[in-house]
């Protein structure tokens, strides 16, 4: 969003004034007398005289007064990334020369695409708490059996990524951060203390996990081209970690979707009564790799949206699941919600070949109205399939790039070209999110746009 904003233009009218010309004066004529008869020498006083006739001002033509402008509905585009999970490999090939890191090249293909949302919002899961405690590495292995544990299960796998990331986002036109997801806790609580204060160091709205109670009930509000948009995060399930968390702190540190409904319902209280005019909640939920919707996720739906969500964005599942509009009443008056179930993974090193479709993922645009009336909502969902490309540079490095699938797949601009099989696992892409989403007159599929080709193409 470029940032961010929404100014008045006054026009200030000139009027020119017209000077009056001067007619020059008759000049005084003397009539003699008749020669017979003499006539006394005549003082000047006595001259009979023709008046100079007085001139005539031109008007002033009135300037035309200027037509005040019609006032017109109100527009913002909020636009979402899903799940970014930076991996040990993806870490390794960000490193500089120098010993930095640099993640820009992972999203310059969606650069124009962040350039044209108003505001900008990703998922970001894992860790920004630092080199010193451990950048990702692969998920650990299943202990061996015992008797009591016949078929144990690998631990979790954790993320911790260097703090270039958040700078490289915000740099990219990243406006607002989720970190509410189960990857919280991937460096304990200092760890989530310190992801926070890093993605707001850049300049970044972040929510969904916080460093005080005050934190938590500050509403996320944005003023976006006029129109108030708030944003609530939620996390389902913390990958068992919830025991990380201080018990001075477990009221507020994470906002859970379920835990604690009491609590989430006084965030949208809270963000409603200052001056929130449209809600979103971007929410962690669902099961990993099914895509469809379940009937949790349904029934979280319609709590959501009694409590006051305007929008729900969804993610978790690391696939795509569909975007549909629930049909709902609130305040006495029918409403229509926008749900994107789940967005899937928007980059990450996730593959194998049970479940290629992890590669898969799609950015997402609500189209928000403000009508004159005052009444704010979502006009329109758009979205495009997004590929995680996984691509050989000559320089040795793998970069992994967040590629948008066009219905022209050579419009994709990437680090180096790419090759007839690169083109096909993009329309591979376009083709399965396609089918999953839909597209209908209020579900529309974004294509390429010249007005941002150039952009797309700087480093």
């Amino acid at each position: 969003m470029k940032r961010n904003v929404w100014f008045s233009i006054l026009l200030l009218g000139v009027l020119l004034f017209f000077g009056c010309a001067q007619t020059p004066p008759v000049p005084i004529t003397v009539t003699p007398a008749p020669a017979e008869t003499p006539v006394p020498k005549a003082t000047p006083a006595q001259h009979e005289t023709t008046p100079a006739p007085t001139a005539s001002p031109v008007p002033v033509p009135t300037p035309e007064p200027t037509p005040t402008p019609a006032p017109t509905p109100q527009t913002a585009a909020i636009g979402f990334a899903g799940d970014i999970l930076m991996m040990e490999t993806q870490i390794n090939n960000a490193r500089q020369p120098d010993g930095s890191y640099d993640f820009t090249g992972s999203f310059l293909p969606v650069k124009d695409l962040f350039m044209q949302a108003d505001m900008m919002c990703v998922n970001f899961e894992g860790a920004l708490a630092g080199e010193e405690a451990g950048y990702s590495k692969p998920r650990p292995t299943a202990p061996p059996p015992t008797e009591t544990n016949p078929t144990p299960k690998a631990p979790f796998q954790s993320f911790n990524s260097p703090d270039a990331l958040a700078d490289n986002l915000y740099a990219l036109g990243v406006d607002y951060a989720c970190t509410a997801n189960n990857h919280s806790l991937d460096r304990g609580y200092e760890g989530l203390l310190a992801t926070a204060r890093c993605l707001r160091r850049t300049g970044m709205l972040q929510g969904g996990t916080y460093i005080s109670e005050e934190d938590r009930f500050t509403p996320r509000i944005m003023d976006v081209n006029g129109i108030r948009v708030g944003i609530i995060s939620a996390a389902q399930g913390l990958n068992s970690n919830d025991g990380l968390i201080p018990s001075e702190a477990r009221h507020f540190a994470v906002t859970r979707l379920t835990k604690n409904e009491e609590l989430l319902q006084k965030e949208f209280t809270l963000c409603r009564e200052q001056g929130a005019e449209f809600i979103i909640a971007f929410v962690h939920w669902g099961v990993e790799f099914e895509t469809e919707e379940n009937s949790t996720q349904k029934k979280q739906t319609e709590m959501l949206i009694a409590m006051g969500a305007d929008a729900i964005i969804g993610s978790h599942p690391h696939v795509v699941q569909p975007i549909r509009w629930a049909e709902a009443q609130r305040d006495g008056k029918d409403i229509r919600v926008p749900v994107v179930y789940s967005l899937g993974n928007f980059i990450s090193n996730m593959s194998n070949s049970s479940k290629p479709t992890t590669q898969y993922g799609m950015f997402v645009r609500l189209c928000l109205l403000k009508e004159l009336t005052g009444e704010v909502r979502c006009d329109a969902v758009e979205y495009i399939p997004v590929y995680t490309f996984k691509q050989k540079l000559t320089d040795g490095r793998t970069l992994h790039q967040a590629v948008p699938c066009y219905e022209d797949p050579s419009m994709a601009v990437t680090a180096e070209p790419m090759d007839e099989d690169d083109l096909e696992d993009l329309q591979d892409c376009r083709t399965h999110v396609v089918n999953a989403v839909g597209t209908a007159e209020d579900i529309r599929i974004i294509e390429w746009s010249q007005t941002y080709a150039q952009q797309t193409q700087e480093p």
